[in-house]
């Protein structure tokens, strides 16, 4: 047996755990949106969530910027990541951190950069929502984008593969 076959075989079989544990994922924290009142869901807030109070303090400290090529631009500067190796490895037209670019970003161009950043869920939830968008417990897509970020799956390959496997997608179709 030649060591490809030995590596793409132990690649195979990672990515299929990450679909099993993803499928286990989404039974978990899978809910359907009810259009009554009738089966609305009270939902709790969170009193304390250490992500989430230290994506606050980092937003407060950097001025609370608010346009997403802001943002974006300020995590390239602290991550210490170039726009062009991001923009490469997920297909991205440069523009997206441009604050000249004409039109939204689109939620797979966001959600690439929240990868390509290796953003966790409370940084990407408010990048996200610069543009408007947010990750939902009624979309499986997004539960699956969810479940890479909380698993720090940030490689294109495996975020297509599990989204494929489970939702017959890939990232550039969300």
């Amino acid at each position: 047996m030649s060591i490809f076959n030995f590596k793409t075989k132990t690649i195979n079989k990672r990515y299929e755990e990450h679909c099993e544990e993803a499928r286990s994922f989404i039974q978990v924290h899978y809910v359907r949106e009810r259009g009554s009142d009738r089966y609305a869901f009270n939902t709790l807030t969170i009193k304390s969530d250490p992500e989430r109070e230290k994506c606050d303090e980092w937003y407060e400290s950097h001025g609370n910027p608010n346009t997403f090529p802001e943002i974006a631009s300020i995590y390239l500067t602290d991550k210490k990541k170039k726009d062009s190796v991001i923009c490469k490895s997920f297909g991205l037209d440069s523009k997206i951190f441009s604050s000249d670019k004409k039109g939204n970003v689109e939620k797979w161009e966001a959600l690439a950069v929240c990868f390509g950043l290796n953003l966790n869920i409370a940084e990407s939830r408010r990048l996200l929502k610069s543009e408007g968008y947010a990750l939902t417990n009624s979309s499986i897509s997004d539960l699956v984008i969810r479940y890479c970020i909380e698993n720090t799956i940030y490689q294109l390959a495996e975020i297509n593969y599990l989204l494929q496997k489970i939702c017959s997608r890939n990232l550039n179709q969300l």
